[in-house]
């Protein structure tokens, strides 16, 4: 589970993808402090209550390779570490039975440090690897995750990656969500992103580092990529309300809350059935319509690139629902 734990960040990345969610989330009230644990222990509640989750295989189906996620509570935000209640959800996490996992710039060490014994792991902005090494946890348990647009120059963050001594990265191609930006990647860009994934792939295999790939990360851009499933991991709010990755859509059709859901699989085939619909959605492109792959490995840049003028909104529930 994703958990966008605050709104802000100390950092004004020009590649963020965070944007359109935070445009919206900004205008939703701020969440009373402690608010979030509750909505935690009722997420736990769920995977408590859940037949035991399966273990990893390559050919797990989409629904039981999100359920595997879903012991994982991953902190996302803005920057999660800026958050008043930081260091106490990342301990209610822990006391849940759940796996805090920390996405950050790796801007402030002092909080890491209060938690480092609770977390998991550490996933760090590959652009500020260089901090890495500052952060008072095992550097083998931290992992980058590489944002990255056609014509950067891949090889000097890699390097950063590799010199802070990171050996696992997960590249991806950063876009703003949501399909109705001008800035989102065309077709057209395809040969530049195929030219950065190549020199990102030598790299790699050049200095053992395991490249692996995010969600987003195109088909088409190499055929040795093997992205082939959408783990729809949900995201909770500040306000416990649960929906998808994905921008515009965060705030889209069937916002639920974490108190609505009879049982996990409740959660998870909800999460299921927005993407589902969304896939039915052509692309802005018809180049990718036309592609044998778009709705079946490919999930359309994480929706971004879908054609969303059809998508009727529904009204967000209040803010203590329960059905």
């Amino acid at each position: 589970m994703n958990l966008f734990l605050g709104r802000g960040c100390n950092e004004s990345c020009r590649f963020c993808y965070a944007g359109d969610f935070f445009d919206t989330a900004r205008k939703a009230p701020r969440a009373q402090r402690g608010a979030v644990l509750e909505h935690l222990r009722s997420y736990a509640k769920l995977v408590a209550a859940a037949p035991p989750l399966p273990l990893w295989s390559d050919d797990l189906d989409e629904l039981t390779t999100t359920l595997f996620a879903s012991r994982a509570v991953n902190l996302l935000g803005g920057e999660p570490t800026l958050h008043p209640d930081f260091v106490d959800v990342v301990n209610e996490v822990a006391a849940l039975g759940l796996g805090p996992v920390v996405f950050t710039n790796a801007s402030k060490p002092e909080r890491i440090k209060e938690v480092a014994d609770k977390l998991w792991s550490i996933t760090v902005n590959g652009h500020f690897a260089h901090r890495a090494p500052n952060l008072p946890f095992d550097i083998r348990r931290v992992f980058a995750n590489l944002p990255i647009r056609p014509g950067d120059d891949v090889v000097a963050a890699l390097d950063k990656i590799h010199t802070a001594g990171i050996r696992a990265v997960f590249l991806a191609f950063a876009t703003p969500v949501g399909g109705a930006d001008p800035h989102c990647f065309t077709p057209e860009d395809l040969p530049a992103m195929q030219a950065v994934h190549a020199e990102a792939l030598a790299y790699c295999e050049a200095n053992g580092i395991h490249l692996g790939y995010d969600c987003s990360f195109p088909l088409c851009v190499d055929e040795r990529v093997k992205q082939t499933k959408c783990t729809s991991v949900p995201v909770m709010d500040e306000q416990g309300f649960m929906t998808i990755c994905g921008g515009e859509y965060a705030y889209g059709p069937g916002k639920r809350h974490v108190t609505t859901f009879e049982s996990l699989d409740d959660l998870h085939r909800y999460t299921l059935s927005i993407i589902d619909g969304l896939r039915t959605l052509p692309s802005r492109f018809d180049v990718c319509n036309e592609c044998p792959e778009f709705n079946v490995r490919c999930h359309g840049m994480c929706l971004a690139y879908r054609d969303s003028s059809a998508v009727k909104r529904a009204p967000a529930l209040p803010a203590v629902a329960r059905s």
